[in-house]
Order: structure tokens, then C-alpha cells, then sequence
């Protein structure tokens, strides 16, 4: 979620002259017969380095097993003719040591991809996907951060239909731009960071997700919701944005639920109710209190003769460890950040880390999980 950093830093556009779009095609309006799960292939983790105004990135949530949260993330961000930006940022939270550190690190254009596309070397950062596309080695060599880390895939990795959604035009080959989601919702994540000198062991359950936003992000959403959360025996995952006015203000969601380490449910059918509202003297948003999450969907059949159930869940959250609130203009030049928050508004980033429980419900019988759960807010544009 992050790179909206790279991007809308990036690049700035006079919208004045678009034109209403309603044109939208969600990513579960591409499944076919309402079966949302579609397992990822080999090209679906390569990375497209698409040209004119795109942002590509890879990034890799740590729960630890601490009570800690982490995220690596590389990005790659096309400016029209320009020359592409190399970035990446990273999230270090561990309440033992009280260690919360954010950073956004701009590195050299350089982006080196293997034969296959699925693999990178950058200035600072280096990802690796090992020949089973199951683990990915990841290496940061940074004055300010050193990572060491080996990331696996637990069961399968998902998209929803296509794993796209399709922005304006009369049909996909004439959309005005694309956001597409790859999910591995559930892995293992065990190295070594040493962050500001300071050495931690990992060990955490992880998430990891390939985008790509295929335009300016002001012009996509007006706001996103992220959900990762993460207990001992299951793994819930929601990525819920609403679009822009121009294309509508339609909700797309998309969420799955991992259960003793299998694959479960993927679904389109969640929703994200904001509780308690209170307005934040700082940014002037309503912020919530308490989030009501919900899942809705039907469990995976993979045989004939596999029963289908429903899957219904709620996780209500109450919010109460702000981790970071990311101004996200803070740090481009003063001229530029005021043309662009005449079109964006001020955007800004709020991330959570707090306790809950999972009611799980997947036929007639349920359970409940307590774990970890991280959220991002996500306020873009005023379009």
C-alpha cells in the first residue's frame, strides 16, 4: 500500500478536462461460474515493468510471533517519459525493544530482472522466487537497514478471476487502466534484520502480494481498507478500495481465509464497516474506534465429490494501537505537494496492530481464533 509514496510523488496530472467513466470491471466479475478462487500461474508473479504512468511493487507482511509486525516492500514506478523510480520502504514495529521505525528509501533506477522475470536486483534490494515458485529469498544491504530473510509460500497462492480490475473503456481492451492483486495469504518468514544496528531474529507468519496500479492512484480510489490478520491456525486477508467518483464510487473487495494451514475460501462478498467515528484534528478525518470486518463466501471445492459450505465471518476490532499515521506528501518539495493536494486532497496512511478474535463459521459449525490483526486506512482522493 505503500507506494503510493513512489507514484503520486512522482507524478502530478490536470484532471480538470476527464470525463465521467462507468465503465468498471471488477476482479470477480472475470471469475467464471462465481468460483473466485483461481490459483496462480507460472507468469503471474513475473514482473510487466509496464511503461507510461504505472507502479509495480512486491511487498511482504511479517506478523512475529512476538506480537511485532514488519513489511518489506520493493517499488518500481513508471512516470510517462521519464526515467523509472526505484524504491523501497520498510516497517519495523516490535513492542518488547518499543522499536517503531518507517523507511522510504529511494535507490537508482537500476532494476535488474532474471531470464524469467520473477526475480530482481535493485541497488539495495534483492528478491529471489526459487524454481517451485514456494519461497522467496529476500536481501536488503542498506547503511540504515540489512536484511536476511527466507519467505514461504503455505499452501496456494490465489487471485480472483483474472486478479485485475479494469478501469473505464467500453470493454478490458479498451480500459482507461488496471489495478491487479497475486496473493500468497498465508507463509513463513524467518531470517535476520538489523535495523538502525540494532539485530533482531525473525520468525513470523507472513503475507505476501504482488500489484500493480496501471495509473496515477488519485485517479483509481478515493480509499482503500488492508486487512492481514494472523493467529496460530488461520489467516484472514481483506483488500477492499472504492473508486474514484469517475468511475462510480463501486467497492471491490476481495478476501480469503486460510484454516489450519490450507486454503479455504476466497471471496468478493466482505465488507468493511467503519464504528465509532471521531474526527482527527490533525488530518481532519474520521477515524474509527472500531472496525466491523465480514466475510462472505463459499468454501473451495477442488473434487466432485468435495461438499460445498458456506464461510461466514466476523471480526470486530476495536482500534487502539496506532502504529503510524503516514502523511503520505511529507516528504516531496512544498510547491509540488500543494499542487497536488488540489486534486488529492492530503493523503495519508493509518496502520494498526491490535488484538482480536475471529468468529469462523463454515457450515454449521464455529470457532473462534484470536490473533493479530494489521490494518490499513487508506484516505487517496477527494474525486
Amino acid at each position: 500500500m505503500a507506494s503510493w509514496f513512489s507514484q503520486i510523488a512522482s507524478t502530478v496530472t490536470n484532471v480538470a478536462g476527464l470525463t465521467t467513466v462507468e465503465g468498471v470491471k471488477t476482479p470477480g466479475q472475470t471469475a467464471e461460474n462465481g468460483k473466485y478462487f483461481n490459483e496462480l500461474d507460472e507468469h503471474d508473479l513475473e514482473w510487466t515493468l509496464a511503461s507510461g504512468f504505472a507502479t509495480e511493487n512486491q511487498i511482504f507482511y511479517m506478523t512475529t510471533k512476538t506480537g511485532g509486525f514488519v513489511f518489506v516492500q520493493l517499488i518500481y514506478s513508471a512516470i510517462g517519459i521519464f526515467k523509472p523510480t526505484v524504491s523501497f520502504t520498510c516497517r519495523f514495529y516490535d513492542p518488547t525493544s518499543k522499536n517503531n521505525k518507517f523507511k522510504n528509501i529511494n535507490q537508482s533506477s537500476d532494476f535488474k530482472l532474471s531470464e524469467d522475470r520473477r526475480s530482481v536486483r535493485t541497488e539495495f534490494f534483492n528478491i529471489t522466487l526459487d524454481p517451485t515458485l514456494s519461497k522467496f529469498k529476500i536481501s536488503i544491504t542498506h547503511p540504515d537497514l540489512i536484511v536476511d530473510l527466507d519467505y514461504v509460500r503455505i499452501d496456494r497462492g490465489f487471485k480472483v478471476g483474472e486478479g485485475k480490475t479494469y478501469l473505464g473503456g467500453k470493454d478490458k481492451s479498451s480500459a482507461a487502466g488496471i489495478v491487479s492483486h497475486k496473493f500468497w495469504p498465508r507463509c513463513t518468514a524467518k531470517g535476520t534484520m538489523i535495523v538502525d544496528k540494532q539485530f533482531y531474529d525473525i520468525d513470523a507468519y507472513g503475507m505476501f502480494i504482488h500489484a500493480i496500479q496501471g495509473m496515477q492512484p488519485q485517479l483509481i480510489a478515493s480509499n482503500w481498507n488492508f486487512i492481514d490478520f494472523q493467529a496460530e491456525n488461520a489467516a484472514l486477508s481483506m483488500m477492499q478500495f472504492t473508486t474514484t467518483k469517475q468511475y462510480g464510487g463501486i467497492e471491490v473487495n476481495q478476501g480469503s481465509l486460510v484454516l489450519n494451514d490450507k486454503l479455504v475460501c476466497v471471496s468478493v462478498e466482505n465488507s468493511v464497516e467503519l464504528l465509532d467515528l471521531k474526527k482527527d484534528p490533525e488530518t481532519e478525518y474520521d477515524i474509527p474506534e472500531r472496525v466491523k470486518l465480514s466475510w462472505k463466501g463459499k468454501t473451495i471445492v477442488e473434487n466432485p465429490s468435495d461438499e460445498e459450505k458456506d464461510v461466514c465471518i466476523v471480526m470486530v476490532v476495536p482500534v487502539k494501537n496506532l502504529i503510524d499515521k503516514v502523511d503520505i506528501l511529507a516528504e516531496i518539495p512544498w510547491f509540488l505537494k500543494k499542487l497536488v493536494q488540489t486534486f488529492v486532497v492530503k493523503p495519508y496512511i493509518y496502520q494498526w496492530l491490535d488484538d482480536a478474535t475471529a468468529e469462523i463459521t463454515i457450515g454449521d459449525e464455529t470457532i473462534e481464533c484470536p490473533g493479530k490483526c494489521y490494518q490499513e486506512l487508506v484516505f487517496v482522493s477527494g474525486f
